[in-house]
C-alpha cells in the first residue's frame, strides 16, 4: 500500500515539475517578444496607452480621470501624499468629474 502512495506522489511531483518548467519557458518567450517589440519601435513601447503622444495634440490638456479637454485656465484638483522617499500627488479630478455642485446640464468640454 505504501509503495502505491510513493508512486502516486512521484507521478504528481513529476507532473508539477513539468508544468512549472513549461510555465517558465512561456514566460521567457513573452519577455523576449516584448523586448523585440521595443527594439522594433525604436526603443519606445507605445502599447495601448490612453494618453500617448499620438492621441493628444501638442499643448492639449486633458483630465486623466474623465478625459475632458481642459483650457489653460481650468485646473485639476489634487493634494500631496506623504511618501517614504519621494513625493506623490493624489489627483482628484477636474471641475467636471470632481466637483459635485457643478450644473449637470452644463455642456462638458469635448472628450477625446
Amino acid at each position: 500500500m505504501s509503495a502505491l502512495l510513493y508512486i502516486a506522489g512521484l507521478v504528481i511531483g513529476v507532473t508539477a515539475f513539468i508544468y512549472l518548467v513549461s510555465l517558465l519557458n512561456d514566460g521567457k518567450e513573452k519577455i523576449k517578444e516584448a523586448t523585440e517589440k521595443k527594439k522594433d519601435n525604436g526603443g519606445e513601447d507605445k502599447g495601448d496607452a490612453p494618453f500617448s503622444a499620438e492621441t493628444i495634440p501638442p499643448g492639449e490638456r486633458i483630465c486623466p480621470l474623465c478625459r475632458s479637454s481642459l483650457s489653460k485656465y481650468e485646473a485639476l484638483y489634487a493634494a500631496p501624499v506623504a511618501g517614504d522617499k519621494e513625493q506623490k500627488l493624489m489627483i482628484y479630478g477636474c471641475r467636471y468629474c470632481y466637483k459635485d455642485d457643478e450644473n449637470p446640464e452644463e455642456k462638458k468640454k469635448s472628450i477625446l
